[in-house]
């Protein structure tokens, strides 16, 4: 990608960032911190990437797709305080072990990180594993968030119908409260509490643009969603928080080697 191209996008965001309204309703995250001494995993939709950056806090996290559209964003979230953070949530994905691993290890470090849960590639709403590995392994609650921009444009070609802000929109976000990992949780326990936050709020806040989704998305995903609820494993077992930890483990180590 021209380099050109995406400090090009990254300062025309900055400018138009200048001109936005922020409205946001139960932001816990500074009294979660001070509570807790701990940091947190911001859960997000792909659609809402760029409006969560009208928010983004100092030296968070932020997963990108090795992607061409992940080559745009780099400078874009630089320019926005981020650390990006190149690979999939998805496990599997091209660079995710890598990346979890990355991520992990600036969580444990005290920063905040954030992650489109239903990326790179959909299916809108799917919430893949990576943020519930994060949580596990660096010890942190996930709160989940919808950022609804009111004036925009939406990509309607996209899987995620990506949602770019118009300049002097006003951006409601609403968080949801701290998932924190209990024991005895599956991972398949936690990406079903964020994929059930995330759909109420977007509903709430957005319920033409959520609907409209729920109806496009499940031709592709069909029951992909139900199946979150019962996740079984080949061996007929369901992936405990423990087994979670082993398989971080695992890449960790494969990517050191």
């Amino acid at each position: 990608m021209n380099p050109v191209i995406g400090a090009g996008i990254a300062v025309t965001f900055k400018l138009f960032r200048l001109t936005f309204r922020i409205r946001v309703r139960n932001d816990q995250r500074d009294r979660l911190v001070q509570r807790t001494g701990k940091q947190y995993a911001l859960a997000i939709l792909h659609a809402h990437q760029l409006a969560a950056l009208s928010l983004s806090a100092p030296k968070v996290g932020a997963m990108v797709s090795r992607s061409r559209d992940g080559d745009l964003l780099m400078p874009l979230l630089r320019g926005n305080g981020c650390v990006p953070i190149r690979g999939s949530s998805g496990v599997g994905e091209k660079g995710g072990a890598t990346a979890l691993t990355k991520m992990i290890r600036h969580v444990k470090n005290g920063n905040p990180s954030v992650i489109a849960v239903d990326g790179p590639r959909g299916p809108r709403g799917v919430v893949q594993k990576g943020i519930a590995m994060v949580a596990i392994k660096a010890d942190v609650p996930i709160i989940p968030v919808v950022l609804i921009p009111r004036r925009r444009w939406i990509l309607t070609k996209a899987w995620d119908r990506m949602q770019i802000l118009l300049p002097f929109t006003r951006v409601d976000a609403l968080f949801g409260d701290p998932i924190f990992p209990a024991p005895g949780d599956s991972i398949d326990d936690l990406r079903e509490k964020v994929a059930e936050s995330l759909r109420v709020m977007e509903l709430r806040m957005d319920p033409e643009e959520a609907q409209r989704c729920d109806r496009l998305c499940s031709k592709v995903a069909g029951s992909r969603r139900s199946k979150n609820r019962q996740a079984p494993s080949a061996s007929g077992t369901i992936e405990t928080l423990r087994d979670a930890e082993n398989r971080v483990s695992d890449m960790s180590e494969r990517t050191a080697a």
